[in-house]
C-alpha cells in the first residue's frame, strides 16, 4: 500500500474547505511538517511530509500528503490527466473519492494526526479506508496508476503536467519561428532548454 494521500483541488467551496483544514493541520502539528511546492501551467503542486509520532520501538514514520491546486481556467484540461470527473477529489489506497467525501477524509485525517496517537503512515491510511467502508461510500472509484519506467521515477500526473507545459511552450515557439521572430538556431536552442528543464525526453516527446 502506498504511504501517501493525494488531494486534487480547484476553485470551489469544497476545495477551499479542504485547503483550510490542511492549513489548520500544519499549524496544529507545529514543526512536524516539511513543506515544498512547485508551479506548473495552471497548477501548483504542494507536498507535505508529515513526521508522525514515534511508535513503541521509538521509530518515526513519515506520511506524505500531495495537493494539486488547479486554476479554474485549466480545470477541464487536468481532469483527464488526473483521471477524475469532478473536483475536489482525493486518491487514497487505490481509490478515488469525490466532493463532500473528500472533505470528510481530510477532516478525519486532521482528527487522527492531532489526537496524539502513535500510528504509522500505513495505519493512518488503513484507518481512513476502514472508516470509508464502515459508513459507506457513494462516490468511490477504484483506480490503477501503474508506474511507467520511462518516467524515471517521476509521478505520472507530474509527468503529464510537464508534457502539457512542454506542448504549450513549443506551440508558442513554433509561432515565433513561423513569424520569423527567431531563427532555426535559436529555436533548437530553446527547445533543448525546455527538454532539459521538463525532462520530456523521458516521455519520448520530439
Amino acid at each position: 500500500m502506498r504511504k501517501h494521500i493525494i488531494f486534487f483541488l480547484a476553485e470551489d467551496d469544497l476545495s477551499y474547505s479542504i485547503a483550510a483544514i490542511l492549513d489548520g493541520l500544519i499549524g496544529e502539528l507545529d514543526g512536524r511538517v516539511k513543506l515544498s511546492s512547485q508551479r506548473y501551467l495552471g497548477a501548483i503542486l504542494t507536498e507535505l511530509k508529515i513526521r508522525l509520532r514515534p511508535n513503541l520501538m521509538r521509530r518515526h514514520d513519515t506520511l506524505k500528503v500531495i495537493v494539486y491546486s488547479i486554476s479554474e481556467l485549466y480545470k477541464e484540461r487536468y481532469k483527464p490527466i488526473f483521471d477524475i470527473p469532478i473536483f475536489p477529489a482525493v486518491s487514497l489506497g487505490g481509490y478515488n473519492y469525490f466532493g463532500e467525501e473528500a472533505v470528510d477524509i481530510v477532516s478525519e485525517l486532521y482528527s487522527i494526526l492531532s489526537s496524539g496517537g502513535h500510528l504509522s503512515s500505513e495505519q493512518v491510511i488503513k484507518h481512513l479506508l476502514h472508516r470509508r467502508r464502515r459508513i459507506g461510500s457513494l462516490n468511490r472509484v477504484k483506480v490503477e496508476r501503474p508506474e511507467d519506467p520511462r518516467l524515471g521515477g517521476k509521478n505520472p500526473a507530474v509527468a503529464s503536467i510537464c508534457k502539457l507545459v512542454f506542448e504549450e511552450l513549443m506551440g508558442k515557439l513554433d509561432r515565433l519561428r513561423l513569424e520569423r521572430k527567431i531563427d532555426d538556431v535559436r529555436y533548437e536552442r530553446l527547445k533543448e532548454i525546455y527538454v532539459k528543464l521538463l525532462g520530456v525526453k523521458l516521455l519520448k516527446i520530439d
